[in-house]
C-alpha cells in the first residue's frame, strides 16, 4: 500500500511538471526555417508561378510590342503540266499534249509600322507591367504559403504539447486505476472508486487517441506543402516567441508600400491604363514602311511567252485609315476606359480592407496577449491546486471526483495557455502577411 502511494506521488508529480515545464520539446528534427526553404524549393505551386513569372519576362521585349520592323522571306518552284487547244482569230490552231510551264520566284521584304498612335509604346508600357504583375503574384503566393507553414508548423508545435500533457495525465490516471485495484483487494475502498478511475483513464486514452490523430493531420498538411513524403513525422524544433510590442501606426504605413495584393492591384490599373492607350492608338491613321526585292524567272512549252525573267526592289510607305468599323473601336475605347476606372475602384476598395483588416488583427492580437497574461496564472494556480490536491488525496481528505476535477481543471488551464499562445502568434504572422514583412521577419 505504502508502495503504491509513493508511485503514485511520483508520477503526480510528473504530472505537476508537464504543467510548469517550457514549451521546448527535447526531441529536435526540424525547424521552422528549413520548412520553408524546403518549400521555396520543392513546392509545386510556388515553381509553377516562377515558371509564369519566366514567361512573361521572356514576353517583355520591344518586338513582342510591334515596335521593331519585320522581315520575311520567301521563295517558290512550280512545274504545271498542261493539255491544251489554242484557237486564233486567224483560223491557225495550237495543240499541245504534257506541255510543261515551269516557274521560280523568291523576294524578300521588309515592313515596319512607324506609326500607329503611340500604341506601340503603351504596350511595351503593359508588357513591362505585366512582368511586374507576374513576380507580384509569385511573391503574393510565397507569402501565402509561408503564413500557412508558419500556422501550421505553430499548431502542431501546440498540439504536441498538448499530446505530451495528455499522456502524462493517462500516466496518472493508470496509477489511479492500480491503486484503487489494490485498495479494493485489501478492502480500504469499493468498486465505485474503482470504476470511477477506469472511466478517467478510459477518457484519458480516448483523448491521447484523438491528440495523435491531430497531430498525424497536421504533419500531412506540412508534408503535402513542401513536398515530401506524406508520412514523415514533423517534430517542431523552435517554440513560439511572441512580439511583445506592434506599432499599428508604422504597420499600416507598411501595408500601404509593401502589400502584395496592394501591389497586385496598382499592376493591375496600370496594364487597365496601357489597354486605353492601345484602343485611343487604334483611332489613327497607320503609317508603314516597306520594302521588297523579288525576283521571278517562268519557262513556257506553250502560250504567248517561251520565257520570262523579272527581278528588282520595290519600296514605299503605305497609310492606312479606318475611316468606318460600326463604331467598334469607339466602344473598345470606351469599354477600356471603363475598365480602367473599375481598376481604381478596386483598389479604393482594397486598400480599405486592407486597413480594416490590420485594425481588426491588431485588436485580435492584443487581446490575445492579455488572454496568454491571464492563462499563465491559470496555469500557476492550477500546479498549486495539483499539489496540495496530491497530498489531501493521498491521506483521503478529497474523493475520486474532487481530485479528477482538479486534475481536469489543470490539464485545461494548460489547454488555453497553449492555445491564446497560437492565436496570437498567428494573428501576428497575419498582420506581418498584410504588411509585407513577414518574409523579411522570418
Amino acid at each position: 500500500m505504502q508502495r503504491a502511494s509513493q508511485k503514485f506521488k511520483i508520477l503526480f508529480l510528473a504530472l505537476v511538471n508537464v504543467f510548469t515545464a517550457n514549451l521546448t520539446f527535447a526531441q529536435e528534427e526540424i525547424s521552422l526555417q528549413e520548412l520553408i526553404g524546403r518549400a521555396l524549393e520543392q513546392n509545386y505551386q510556388i515553381q509553377i508561378y516562377r515558371n509564369q513569372a519566366e514567361a512573361a519576362a521572356n514576353s517583355n521585349t520591344i518586338g513582342n510590342a510591334g515596335i521593331l520592323p519585320t522581315i520575311d522571306l520567301t521563295g517558290e518552284a512550280r512545274n504545271e503540266i498542261n493539255n491544251s487547244r489554242q484557237q486564233f482569230l486567224t483560223g491557225e490552231t495550237q495543240n499541245a499534249n504534257n506541255a510543261q510551264n515551269t516557274s521560280l520566284a523568291g523576294g524578300i521584304g521588309a515592313r515596319w509600322i512607324v506609326f500607329d498612335g503611340l500604341a506601340m509604346f503603351a504596350r511595351k508600357n503593359q508588357l513591362e507591367d505585366l512582368e511586374l504583375l507576374s513576380q507580384a503574384d509569385k511573391r503574393f503566393y510565397i507569402e501565402q504559403t509561408v503564413a500557412d507553414i508558419s500556422r501550421i508548423y505553430y499548431q502542431l508545435l501546440q498540439e504536441s504539447q498538448l499530446l505530451n500533457a495528455y499522456r502524462k495525465s493517462l500516466e496518472v490516471s493508470q496509477t489511479r486505476v492500480k491503486f484503487e485495484r489494490r485498495a479494493v483487494d485489501v478492502g480500504s475502498s469499493d468498486m465505485l472508486d474503482l470504476q470511477l478511475a477506469l472511466v478517467d483513464r478510459n477518457t484519458d486514452s480516448s483523448l491521447v487517441l484523438q491528440q495523435e490523430a491531430q497531430i498525424q493531420e497536421l504533419s500531412i498538411s506540412l508534408n503535402r506543402i513542401i513536398n515530401q513524403n506524406l508520412t514523415n513525422r514533423i517534430i517542431p524544433t523552435d517554440s513560439i516567441q511572441l512580439k511583445k510590442e506592434f506599432n499599428l501606426v508604422s504597420t499600416l504605413q507598411s501595408a500601404k508600400e509593401n502589400n502584395a495584393q496592394l501591389n497586385q492591384q496598382q499592376l493591375n490599373e496600370l496594364i487597365a491604363l496601357s489597354e486605353t492607350k492601345i484602343r485611343s492608338g487604334e483611332l489613327f491613321p497607320e503609317i508603314e514602311l516597306f520594302g521588297n526585292y523579288s525576283y521571278n524567272r517562268q519557262q513556257n512549252e506553250v502560250g504567248f511567252l517561251s520565257s520570262r525573267r523579272s527581278y528588282g526592289p520595290d519600296f514605299g510607305v503605305r497609310v492606312r485609315f479606318n475611316l468606318f468599323s460600326g463604331g467598334q473601336k469607339q466602344i473598345a475605347k470606351q469599354n477600356a476606359a471603363i475598365a480602367l476606372e473599375n481598376e481604381n475602384l478596386l483598389y479604393d476598395d482594397l486598400e480599405r480592407e486592407v486597413e480594416a483588416s490590420i485594425r481588426i488583427a491588431y485588436l485580435r492580437w492584443s487581446n490575445s496577449l492579455k488572454q496568454v497574461s491571464l492563462e499563465e496564472e491559470s496555469v500557476n494556480a492550477a500546479v498549486q491546486a495539483l499539489e496540495i490536491a496530491a497530498k489531501q488525496y493521498e491521506i483521503g481528505e478529497i474523493t475520486n471526483i474532487d481530485f479528477r476535477l482538479i486534475q481536469l481543471n489543470a490539464i485545461n488551464a494548460r489547454t488555453r495557455l497553449l492555445e491564446a499562445q497560437y492565436l496570437a502568434k498567428s494573428r501576428e504572422i497575419e498582420m506581418l502577411r498584410m504588411s509585407g514583412r513577414l518574409l523579411q521577419d522570418l
